[in-house]
């Protein structure tokens, strides 16, 4: 800012001032009496002081009374015309503005905070509107998330319920009566065959014919002792220790 001392400005630029008016001279007005630029907001925190600081100096402007409404170039010629056409004017001193320069600061910092905040809005708009379109693909997505959670919190129930029911088996087998069954008859069929093999190729024969010729609902006759079966073949064959099963 002017290091003058004094300075001189146009009357209606000073009676601007007085009547609450803006514009350019006022706002150069501003900054001189407080030494600092000033923003809009800023001229509207000084202008009172800077107003009561006029007065100090001339007293003659607290009568320069402004009527809203009254036609502004005719009211300054009117008020020129008592005071002159120019006004000499000294800055505010610093002593008198330490308290009113720190208000101004910190509006000055809230300004650049809200400036900064508005530009990270802009951007966050601007992020927006870029992401808008998948907006519906990651609803979706969720949606699916969903559908497989649940699907996967049944699959563990129904794998703790399994694990339960299987320690029911725990040192026991499952027994197929049908497996059982045929097995059985395999080996009694083996046992058979292995008996016929151990014959007299004639017996064998005859025992095989006799076999198929009785009805199966009679029973083969047993034959007496030193016929083509010995005692000591089994089904019946009274065996060597008379056990009845002479295998």
């Amino acid at each position: 800012m002017s290091d003058e001392a004094r300075r001189v400005f146009k009357m209606e630029t000073i009676l601007g001032l007085i009547a609450g008016k803006g514009g350019t001279d006022v706002s150069d007005l501003l900054c001189y009496l407080t030494q600092r630029e000033l923003s809009a907001e800023e001229e509207g925190v000084v202008a009172p002081m800077s107003k009561g600081w006029l007065y100090s100096m001339e007293p003659r402007f607290m009568q320069c009374c402004y009527e809203e409404g009254e036609p502004f170039d005719a009211w300054t010629k009117k008020q020129a015309s008592k005071l002159g056409g120019n006004v000499s004017v000294e800055p505010i001193p610093a002593a008198d503005m330490a308290s009113i320069s720190i208000v101004l600061d910190k509006l000055a910092d809230a300004k650049a905070t809200v400036a900064e905040q508005a530009a990270a809005i802009e951007g966050l708009q601007a992020n927006v509107a870029e992401f808008e379109p998948f907006k519906a693909q990651a609803a979706d997505l969720e949606k699916k998330v969903d559908d497989l959670s649940g699907k996967l919190e049944a699959a563990q129930t129904d794998l703790a319920k399994a694990k339960k029911e299987l320690k029911t088996f725990d040192g026991k087998v499952a027994i197929n009566e049908t497996e059982v069954e045929s097995s059985v008859k395999d080996i009694v069929s083996r046992a058979v065959k292995d008996a016929l093999a151990s014959l007299p190729a004639g017996a064998a024969v005859a025992a095989a014919g006799d076999a198929e010729e009785a009805p199966a609902t009679e029973e083969a006759p047993v034959e007496e002792a030193g016929g083509g079966v010995p005692d000591d073949f089994g089904f019946g064959a009274s065996g060597s220790d008379d056990s009845g099963f002479g295998f």
